[in-house]
């Protein structure tokens, strides 16, 4: 599953490093907060973005996200989101049906992780689950198939004192910083590896064009380092851009490989008084 899901978390990570700087959208409102804490306002119940994966010009799948919930009650904060990634048929070496869900805290560090993956020749879904028991300093990392109840496998990672992400919260916690200028060695857990990425926020403006939209969309680059290799000779180095607006929407992102690049563009986007904005104004 480890080496299976490589190609996912590696792409979804392009993303999760980029940076936005402080200009609003039409229909978003303006940062009222330092540039060193969190732009909550990226967080939208209900957004939705639709990414497609390709290698040299040939679609190799899609990234769906979803944020199925924003709760700030009882004095705390719990932000749930999913994704939804898969391969097209035909795609050779690899193939992804699998659904990721998050939960995010206070400091929007993950709470919970849920990797919901389908095995076609086995015909089963095999959940892999993060648990963090409250003060404990640890994960419980869980392995089931729904095809064998009797089958299960439990691990246990020590986190250091450490808020880790998961590769799903990491998405929604570079968005969030997505405004400051600065450098982020963030912990990130990936199947039972520790690992640290390195985020380089604040880069330079660029502008981008991509098929979903007839402009050029004003965005800020963003270059950065997962820290693992991935498969397919997927070295952790990427470039992102996201828009430059209160919302951070990733637009587009270039992930290097050995033999070439992989790429990631925004295609389809649901979001109340969103829209990329325009390079010229």
């Amino acid at each position: 599953m480890a080496a299976r899901a490589g190609l996912v978390f590696t792409a979804l990570l392009a993303f999760l490093a980029s940076s936005t700087p402080l200009a609003c959208q039409q229909g978003e409102r303006p940062l009222p907060f330092p540039l060193s804490t969190p732009n909550i306002q990226v967080f939208q119940a209900g957004e939705e973005l639709l990414y497609e994966v390709s290698y040299l010009g040939m679609g190799l799948g899609s990234i769906s996200t979803r944020l199925t919930s924003v709760d700030t009650a009882h004095g705390r904060r719990r932000i749930a989101a999913e994704c939804l990634i898969r391969t097209y048929r035909g795609v050779p070496f690899v193939t992804l049906n699998t659904l990721f869900q998050t939960v995010m805290g206070d400091s929007l560090e993950s709470v919970f992780f849920r990797n919901k993956e389908f095995f076609p020749e086995d015909s089963a879904y095999k959940y892999i689950e993060y648990s963090f028991p409250k003060n404990q300093n640890r994960v419980v990392v869980s392995e089931t198939f729904d095809n064998d109840p009797s089958w299960d496998k439990k691990d246990t990672l020590y986190l250091e004192g450490k808020r880790w992400q998961d590769g799903l919260s990491l998405f929604f916690f570079a968005r969030a910083y997505a405004h400051t200028t600065q450098n982020r060695h963030v912990p990130v857990l990936m199947y039972l590896t520790k690992a640290t990425t390195t985020i380089h926020f604040g880069v330079e403006k660029e502008e981008e064009d991509i098929d979903a939209v007839d402009y050029d969309i004003r965005c800020r680059k963003l270059e950065g380092e997962t820290g693992f290799t991935g498969i397919f000779g997927l070295t952790g180095g990427f470039e992102g851009w996201f828009s430059d607006d209160a919302a951070a929407i990733p637009i587009r992102a270039k992930m290097h490989v050995l033999i070439g690049s992989v790429h990631i563009e925004l295609v389809k986007w649901k979001r109340k008084g969103w829209k990329p904005p325009r390079a010229t104004d």
